[in-house]
Formats: structure tokens, sequence, C-alpha cells
């Protein structure tokens, strides 16, 4: 009798995997990225951490961007300028 009966391994597993596959592809992105094209589209490139490469995980961290190295503090501040650039129309 022990031989006749599936193992209930045998068919939960392929099931758990199927809906763990088929999970994940339904998952949307909730972020949402801090400038959009028409926002960008008046001002300067401003260099923003998801476009440059690490170059030393340190305090603070640097960050390569168009040829230049900056830290994670000049990112930041070079962001704060742009937005208040753009938030006073010039």
């Amino acid at each position: 009798m022990k031989g006749t009966t599936p193992c209930l391994w045998r068919v939960l597993a392929p099931i758990a995997m199927l809906a763990s596959l088929a999970g994940c592809g339904s998952i949307q992105s909730t972020v949402t990225p801090a400038w959009t094209p028409t926002q960008t589209a008046g001002t300067a490139a401003v260099p923003r951490v998801e476009d440059c490469a690490i170059v030393a995980i340190s305090s603070p961290t640097r960050y390569a961007c168009n040829g230049k190295v900056y830290t994670s503090f000049q990112l930041a501040k070079l962001r704060m300028q742009a937005e208040q650039q753009y938030a006073s129309g010039k």
C-alpha cells in the first residue's frame, strides 16, 4: 500500500513552483522615478545615483557619472539645487 499512493511532496512541489513563478510575473513596480521626462526636458542633466557606477563603497560612497567622480552628498546637493531651480522657474 505504501507504494501506490503518491507522496504529498511530489504533488505539492510542482504546484508551489508554478504558483511562485506566476506570482512574480504579475508584480508591478511601485517605485516611481524621481524625475519624469517632462521635468527633465527643461533642465540640465543632473547625475543620479541610479545612472552612475559605484567607485568606492566607503563613507561617503563615491560614484562615477559622466566621467566625473562624485560623493553621495555631492549628488544629493546637485539634485536639490536642480529641484530649487526648477521650482523657481529659472
